[in-house]
């Protein structure tokens, strides 16, 4: 009787041994070898246009640019940020906030010598423009913007009837000309983003 225990707990042990060896064979043949590793395999498909940040590449109409600095701006319990976007074919802003739950994004180039100011209706390029927000924000600033570190920003934005033409007006100081943008909202498809941080 203890013989035929001693067998059958023989047998056990080599069956286990068996699944074992066959186990470790499959997981071998699974692994692949060893070789290059694409570097952009570990970026989302969709990034947060809120982690955007100095440093980081984001491509528009086929150039890159690379975001030289970084404005966040804070009004009322709102915030949002401007960041200045430096390519081949020159220097313009992309705005990014939150208004109401929606994501809007807007990229902004300097209109210079307009000698325009935030006065009623402002018609530029044939089109009228009406005011549609005013106010005063403190802002912080990262990176080269041309800006203080910190201080307060007034401005003021118009836009066309049919939300074709945008104006923004800027006035980092009281005693500097109003600074004068024209605009197109953006949507998150129309640029990739690539993060200069990882896990960013």
């Amino acid at each position: 009787m203890t013989e035929l225990l001693l067998a059958l707990l023989v047998i056990v042990v080599l069956a286990g041994v068996v699944v074992l060896v066959l186990r470790m064979r499959q997981q071998s043949r699974g692994k692949t070898a060893p070789g290059r590793v694409d570097p952009l395999a570990n970026e989302p498909d969709v990034y947060d246009p809120h982690k955007i940040g100095v440093g980081d590449i984001i491509t528009y109409a086929g150039i890159d640019h690379v975001v030289r600095g970084t404005i966040v701006l804070s009004e009322g319990g709102m915030t949002w940020r401007e960041h200045l976007l430096d390519g081949s074919t020159g220097r313009r802003w992309l705005t990014v906030e939150d208004d109401e739950g929606e994501l809007e994004m807007t990229l902004w180039m300097r209109r210079e010598g307009t000698g325009l100011t935030p006065d009623g209706d402002v018609i530029l390029d044939d089109k009228v423009h009406r005011q549609i927000e005013r106010g005063r924000a403190t802002y912080t600033a990262e990176g080269t913007t041309g800006t203080p570190p910190s201080g307060t920003v007034d401005y003021a934005d118009y836009a066309t009837a049919d939300g074709t033409g945008m104006i923004a007006f800027e006035r980092w100081a009281a005693t500097q000309s109003w600074e004068v943008s024209t605009g197109r909202s953006v949507s998150r498809g129309e640029l990739t983003v690539y993060h200069s941080a990882p896990g960013a």
